[in-house]
């Protein structure tokens, strides 16, 4: 099969994909892998040396890469294992590239930002449908993130990806493989391209997802962001008034710039039985994927009420990183001592694999909440150098298992 592209079509492609590498380098999609790519994906003869250049990347791994999905309600950029933006990237994305891992980020844009807010020296980023929305639902982000992953194939030959999901991420990781796992149907109104569905014609592996610190049964801090008047004091007498005002600090952040989809992160839609859930629909979505859970547990530890003994906490109250319980973070049925709310947890029969491995630190959540409470940076997640160091150790044995080569030496 022959390919034909006007001098526009390419130089467009190689606009689009130049940044992202540092370099002029463009792709085509191969007859035999991506039938559907775009005339603009295409490439002529005159592109061969741009293709190869660009496909290498790829080879270099064997065609396993990395994506991190960050959280929801920010924005965050496209970066690839060569280019960031000016200032750098979370310090656990940094940790695992200096081991050799070549790692993407996700783009995700904001209500009303694009993926590279308030940063500069971004590489160029990837289609605007192939970046999810961090305040949409995870269903939407993770058909999104499905396309992104075919963007990847189609510019670097990339075709087995190993997902880490950071907070709302986790979600959405797990959405992806859903997605992935999904026929598009011929009759929806689907568009005439889509990266997503030649991802799922190009045979996309996820073969595991590890995440940090997700809200995946939910949590009273997004009850309350969702309801102040009717959740902030009876969270307050559960948990403790430390972690109402986390959920009065999400409330605040999610009228300007969106908290994730709400509906999926309170606790009451993982209490019960429910068809129509979002546990429900995960069934066996995960039965194939090897999962490695991490989890934070500090403020479980010293981020109680300011009447709270230093070395405890008031009796019953349940571990949390200063946003999520640990039991929500692990995917584990509440323990008999969880308070109202949620006061129960739901866990579908074969909405989790057979094997998982789950992981705690004594971390918070994020930067925000260790500058609310006045906390040492390194105690968030993204920043902890143990956490880190777990994550790195855990990704490289999936690597090393699979005879996976790292990336080579710059």
């Amino acid at each position: 099969m022959s390919f034909k592209v006007s001098a526009v079509a390419l130089l467009t492609l190689v606009c689009a994909l130049g940044g992202a590498m540092g370099s002029a380098e463009a792709t085509v999609g191969s007859a035999d892998r991506s039938p559907s790519l775009p005339q603009a994906l295409a490439g002529p003869a005159t592109g061969v040396g741009l293709v190869a250049a660009t496909r290498k990347r790829g080879s270099e791994t064997a065609g396993r890469a990395v994506v991190v999905i960050e959280g929801g309600g920010s924005t965050h950029p496209y970066t690839t294992p060569w280019r960031a933006c000016d200032g750098g990237r979370a310090a656990y994305v940094e940790g695992l590239i200096a081991a050799g891992l070549p790692v993407f980020t996700a783009p995700g844009f904001g209500i009303a930002s694009t993926s590279t807010d308030g940063r500069t020296g971004c590489p160029r980023q990837p289609p605007l449908d192939v970046q999810w929305n961090t305040s949409s639902y995870a269903t939407q982000a993770g058909q999104a993130v499905l396309g992104f992953l075919g963007y990847l194939h189609a510019a670097y030959g990339y075709r087995t990806f190993d997902l880490v999901g950071y907070s709302y991420g986790g979600l959405v990781a797990r959405a992806t493989v859903a997605a992935l796992q999904q026929q598009p149907d011929p009759a929806s109104m689907a568009p005439a391209f889509s990266y997503a569905t030649a991802a799922v014609r190009a045979g996309i592996r996820i073969p595991s997802i590890t995440t940090i610190n997700s809200p995946h049964l939910g949590s009273p801090t997004y009850d309350v962001a969702e309801d102040p008047a009717a959740f902030r004091r009876p969270v307050a007498a559960a948990w403790g008034t430390q972690f109402a005002e986390a959920g009065m600090g999400l409330f605040s952040f999610e009228q300007v710039g969106g908290a994730g989809a709400i509906h999926v992160l309170k606790t009451d839609g993982h209490a019960k039985p429910n068809p129509q859930s979002w546990d429900a629909q995960q069934v066996g979505v995960l039965d194939d994927v090897a999962l490695t859970l991490i989890a934070g547990d500090y403020c479980g530890r010293s981020c109680g009420d300011a009447n709270t003994p230093p070395d405890g906490e008031p009796k019953g109250r349940l571990r949390t990183d200063g946003t999520v319980p640990v039991y929500s973070q692990l995917m584990l049925p509440c323990p008999a001592a969880c308070p109202d709310p949620p006061g129960s947890v739901y866990l579908p029969p074969g909405m989790l694999p057979a094997r998982v491995v789950r992981k705690t630190f004594p971390t918070a959540h994020s930067t925000f909440v260790t500058k609310r409470l006045g906390l040492a940076a390194n105690l968030s997640v993204a920043m902890n150098a143990p956490a880190i160091a777990y994550l790195e150790r855990s990704l490289l044995s999936r690597w090393r298992a699979a005879r996976a080569p790292l990336l080579p030496p710059s």
